[in-house]
């Protein structure tokens, strides 16, 4: 959940962290969420080939291990530097939710199947997106380093990671899906 920093924290984050300027703090946000949208759309794609968990897992791993990194790079003042970090946030957020709103559907029954993902996603997004860039800035101050937020994407990667061991692939099944007869 915690990849929602990337949008909501990050512009204002590269003006107080590294100086740099508001209208090219912008920029880099815009250029990172105009890449975002082929990078989830390929990543649907991908999950209808070779499953949902796999690019899942893929995600969380190189958030796991490569938050680090990012984050150093996003601390750093140059803005090509930190260009490239917001990018590597934008393919990691796009694979990961590419195939989110299939496997969250697709985990679900049909019969309770909108009210359950709608009330748990929703939900959760609310408290643990809401509430990330607050934690953010608190795990800053309290540590007094600025790549202290790389820490919060570690650990829900990691969890994302050890849940989806619970989820089976789904990719091949159908769900929910009543055969036609007007065919016949």
């Amino acid at each position: 959940m915690t990849f929602y920093i990337g949008f909501v924290y990050l512009v204002s984050w590269l003006q107080t962290a590294d100086r740099i300027p508001p209208s090219r703090s912008l920029e880099i946000n815009s250029l990172s969420m105009m890449i975002l949208l082929p990078v989830l759309i390929a990543a649907g794609w991908l999950s209808d080939r070779i499953g949902r968990k796999p690019l899942m897992l893929f995600a969380s791993m190189g958030g796991l291990i490569g938050a680090l990194p990012l984050f150093w790079l996003l601390n750093h003042p140059s803005e090509l530097l930190a260009q490239l970090g917001q990018l590597g946030l934008v393919l990691l957020m796009g694979v990961y939710y590419g195939a989110l709103p299939a496997i969250l559907v697709e985990a679900a029954p049909p019969t309770v199947r909108c009210t359950a993902v709608a009330l748990g996603y929703n939900l959760c997004y609310g408290l643990f997106g809401g509430l990330s860039p607050l934690v953010a800035t608190w795990l800053m101050e309290r540590t007094g380093d600025e790549i202290a937020p790389a820490f919060l994407i570690m650990a829900s990667a990691a969890v994302t990671f050890v849940t989806l061991f619970w989820f089976r692939e789904t990719y091949r099944a159908s769900f929910g899906v009543v055969p036609s007869t007007a065919a016949t």
